[in-house]
């Protein structure tokens, strides 16, 4: 990273995370609760439990609470009522729009604990980036729905810092605050009604016919539903304000914060009834649960979806770093669903020749699945510049700087609508699915194989996205020329042979049926049933369309079930599955492609329909693998002879270090000799780039310290199983090999799935008195909360 590069990240770092420094809401009458725990019955028996609950104890006295902790602080952002209405000065001059439109100052009103000494507690960072649009006012006109959102900072060392918010809107109750919008409202519109706001008047005009004066004007609401939505009747409309409850997280554990933040407002009590304390739920999240620590697994327990209900068990899983992929909590799934496959490679290709990349949405959330999933799929290359997938109205300045970043923009703001056309700047609109590239982009290489690959993942896991842009294959994938371009569209090769004939996440015994969907359907048109001997059954099959091509790949069906001992009996129906199910905690997983040659579209859809949202989370995990692998796969062939061409130094780790930005470090002139020349455009460029350089460095680093960096541990590991392959001498490869090795990664997943190691003790009740009920969501009580009893 460059001098200028360090400085602007550094100010963004600080602004974003620097070292930082209520009022409680209506409730009803307090009542005594016992403990809860018989509210909860946990699965395994009271030794088993007992046994689990000692083996936690021990793992968390052991532990470092800075990497053990699964969240470090609980925050609580919104209106103070004791400062009351503050404009928000870094929304800019918004004294043109309607006072319901304006951003007001939010502030943290309480966090949990007061401090933990790794992370130190930043009120303006983290109150900006929970309520990233400010403090907004609603009506009942408005849509005031809950929303959720991630954020994303960096840190000064690198290290990012995760927020995880719930966004949600509360009655006013307070007269003062009330009247003071209504006195903004009729400001507002005297100064309109007199010409003052002539800005304001030409935005209204464009909405439609209106006359000179605004009450008429919001008479007409069809014509202009937005403008009657930003009038606020104070004898009328009912008046509501934002608020934030936050967790604050070392890890990106998304889905498990999600839920817990969802369904701790669910569990708010409105009226008296059964349920615990929001006080013990919050506490169990902060002291309770912990990590899992690498290849292991932890059960935990989240607040349900009503107060009288029992929780909600989830298992958290840490892949092991030696031999499997970072955790990835994001859902792949919906980057190809909101960009499709060949947006998402160009982009990819822009981030890795270090562009800058601006995204743009409507939806925070989108902006930083987008941001954490395409900065994942670089692995194992690691993006070292300016990261702001959620970049506030505050560091808006931060757009103009000369280095390359990726930052997203929420759609309603002035500096989305001020996008240029620079050279260099890849914008993203993922709303629209469009996507502006920088100038002279090269082609990432084998991309239309590639994008074959990453698609039949995709159609394996039925995930919805945007074909239009997608190869079209009617026999598998495209026949290729020499060097693996492209030469055909339509059937194979010579002799009928696919040039690439299988994937690990496409069995061999099945690719016959699953190259086109014309065929695939045709499968489902036969009957086949078993009637053979026990030792080893004969499948006869009875097509129902008497025609050789509808039948020619049913014996290959056969013959894979038979390998995998799932052919069915007699007299089993049609579309059952017949392989062995996983025994995985959520009941669904199958070995897909198996399961896809028995079971009928309609069945699967139906299937797909009924996953649970823990079900559907550990299916984007699958799917997070599947698809990982296909892109670590692309980038060990890519670089599987770049050790050849590492430049080692002859002197001490010291001296090299202080000189090593003037040393060459790597050959790239031999090394892009040995390429495919329709190659060399893309890698000539990335061998300049910042994550290429630090690889390179990485790998002379290892040579003097005894743990190397285990991301290129694991890139080397796997570059050694590709030369064991195909042979040491492997030094360019210039046909498309698709990827063979995802399934055996997905079994260390399935295995912490099916094995818990740890088990987190359920949230019991930790107040004596608990109040009956809340007109909104409350401060909590700061002695149970701000650091852990000893007695449990």
């Amino acid at each position: 990273m460059t001098t200028r590069e360090n400085v602007v990240s550094s100010r963004l770092s600080k602004l974003m995370i620097s070292s930082g420094s209520g009022n409680g809401s209506g409730s009803g009458p307090n009542i005594q609760v016992a403990p809860s725990s018989t509210l909860v019955q946990s699965p395994t028996s009271p030794g088993e439990q007992s046994q689990s609950q000692s083996e936690l104890n021990q793992l968390k006295r052991d532990a470092d609470p800075q990497f053990s902790r699964f969240a470090d602080y609980f925050v609580i952002c919104g209106l103070d009522l004791d400062t009351g209405l503050e404009p928000d000065r870094f929304a800019g001059d918004n004294l043109h729009c309607s006072p319901l439109d304006r951003a007001y100052k939010s502030k943290p009103l309480a966090h949990y604990p007061e401090n933990v000494p790794w992370n130190p507690f930043d009120a303006h960072g983290i109150c900006m980036l929970s309520l990233p649009q400010g403090l907004r006012f609603r009506t009942q006109k408005h849509s005031i729905e809950p929303r959720f959102h991630s954020f994303a900072t960096t840190r000064e060392d690198g290290k990012r810092c995760y927020g995880f918010s719930l966004v949600f809107y509360e009655e006013i109750r307070n007269r003062n605050i009330c009247g003071a919008i209504h006195t903004l409202q009729s400001m507002f519109i005297t100064e309109l009604s007199n010409g003052q706001q002539t800005h304001s008047l030409s935005r209204v005009k464009q909405d439609g016919p209106v006359s000179r004066s605004l009450p008429r004007h919001f008479k007409v609401a069809g014509q202009a539903p937005q403008s009657a939505q930003s009038y606020y009747d104070i004898n009328k409309d009912k008046l509501y304000v934002a608020k934030s409850i936050t967790l604050i997280c070392q890890a990106p554990y998304a889905f498990a914060a999600q839920m817990f933040l969802k369904n701790l407002y669910r569990c708010l009590p409105r009226q008296p009834g059964a349920g615990i304390s929001l006080e013990s739920y919050v506490y169990n999240i902060l002291y309770e649960v912990m990590l899992p620590q690498p290849g292991k697994s932890i059960r935990v327990y989240l607040p349900p979806t009503e107060p009288h209900l029992p929780p909600i068990a989830l298992i958290l899983q840490r892949p092991l770093l030696a031999t499997e992929l970072p955790l990835l909590d994001f859902p792949l799934r919906l980057l190809f669903k909101y960009l499709g496959v060949e947006c998402v490679i160009q982009l990819l290709t822009c981030v890795l020749l270090e562009n800058q990349v601006l995204l743009r949405s409507t939806d925070y959330q989108r902006l930083m699945i987008v941001g954490e999933c395409i900065t994942s799929l670089l692995f194992p290359f690691v993006w070292p510049h300016v990261y702001a997938p959620i970049l506030p109205a505050a560091l808006h300045h931060f757009l103009d700087a000369p280095v390359p970043f990726v930052m997203g923009l929420h759609a309603e703001c002035e500096a989305a609508h001020k996008i240029g056309s620079e050279a260099t700047l890849c914008f993203v609109d993922i709303d629209k699915k469009h996507i502006q590239l920088p100038e002279e982009l090269p082609v990432f290489p084998h991309k239309v194989d590639f994008m074959a690959e990453i698609g039949s993942v995709l159609d394996k896991f039925e995930i919805e996205r945007d074909r239009d842009q997608e190869p079209s294959f009617r026999n598998g994938y495209m026949g290729r020329g020499a060097g693996g371009g492209v030469s055909g569209s339509g059937s194979s090769g010579a002799g009928g042979v696919d040039a690439m004939i299988s994937s690990c996440t496409l069995p061999t015994g099945l690719q016959a049926a699953r190259r086109s969907k014309e065929r695939f359907h045709q499968m489902q048109e036969t009957v086949y049933t078993l009637a053979g001997s026990p030792g080893g059954g004969v499948v006869d099959y009875q097509p129902l369309i008497a025609h050789p091509s509808r039948i020619d790949h049913v014996p290959r069906i056969a013959d894979f079930l038979r390998r995998k001992g799932g052919i069915r009996g007699a007299g089993s129906p049609v579309g059952s599955p017949t392989v062995s199910l996983s025994s995985s905690p959520v009941g669904i997983y199958h070995d897909v492609d198996a399961v896809d040659a028995t079971m009928p579209v309609s069945t699967r859809r139906a299937e797909k329909q009924k996953l649970s949202p823990v079900d559907q989370y550990y299916q984007d995990l699958r799917i997070n693998n599947s698809v990982r692998e296909i892109f670590l796969n692309r980038f060990v062939h890519m670089f599987h002879a770049y050790e050849y061409f590492v430049i080692y130094p002859n002197q001490a780790r010291d001296e090299w270090i202080s000189n090593r930005e003037t040393l060459q470090n790597f050959d790239k002139s031999s090394f892009l000799s040995d390429q495919p020349e329709h190659h060399r455009a893309f890698l000539s460029r990335f061998l300049e780039s910042q994550m290429f350089a630090t690889l390179i460095d990485n790998k002379i680093l290892a040579m003097w310290e005894s743990h190397p960096d285990e991301q290129l541990q694991l890139f080397d590991q796997r570059v050694k199983l590709l030369r064991r392959r195909h042979g040491e001498n492997m030094i360019a490869a210039t046909s498309y090999e698709p990827c063979v090795l995802s399934q055996d990664s997905q079994q260390g997943f399935e295995k912490r799935l099916n094995c818990i190691d740890i088990e987190v003790t359920p949230p019991s009740e930790i107040l004596a008195n608990r109040a009956a009920y809340f007109r909104s969501f409350p401060l909590l009580e700061k002695g149970v909360l701000n650091q852990e009893c000893a007695s449990r």
